[in-house]
């Protein structure tokens, strides 16, 4: 899935769960007068209303996010989502390795390398799809309980 199809999934959900922004229209009052001179104020209080979220505003969310996770990366913290997985830096110490070409070693200097580890949510997403991918080449439909039973534990 890359980029534009992951915001349209994002945008569609928070659709169909009818999750919306808050908007704030702020106090109006209104003045009313008579041809007598008569006046009355009257006032409408703050309202709080929402709408829905668009693409566009999906799309400055899921870029508001990455842009911290890519900082928190940058100063060496990680970035923890409970039942996901953690983002995060591991050290590579230097090696020496042969130059394929040539025999000659060549050293490899320690270095950061991103690293993921997978949260037991998502370990049990890719255990229902293994068990779905299961049931379609092998047709038993028993199968099909186990994956319900899983798919309980994730929500």
């Amino acid at each position: 899935m890359n980029r534009q199809a992951f915001i349209k999934n994002v945008a569609d959900l928070l659709r169909e769960k009818n999750i919306k922004k808050p908007i704030s229209i702020p106090k109006q009052v209104f003045h009313i007068s008579d041809n007598d001179g008569n006046s009355k104020d009257f006032t409408i209080k703050k309202t709080d209303k929402s709408v829905l979220y668009t693409r566009n505003d999906v799309e400055l969310i899921v870029d508001a996010c990455l842009a911290v996770i890519e900082d928190s990366i940058k100063r060496g913290e990680p970035v923890s989502f409970h039942g996901f997985g953690t983002l995060g830096l591991n050290y590579r110490k230097p090696r020496t390795t042969k130059c394929v070409g040539t025999d000659e070693d060549i050293v490899i200097e320690g270095h950061y390398v991103p690293k993921f580890s997978f949260g037991n949510n998502l370990k049990m997403c890719a255990k229902i799809y293994e068990l779905s991918l299961n049931d379609r080449l092998s047709g038993d439909i028993a199968i099909d309980e186990g994956a319900e039973v899983l798919e309980s534990h994730v929500d």
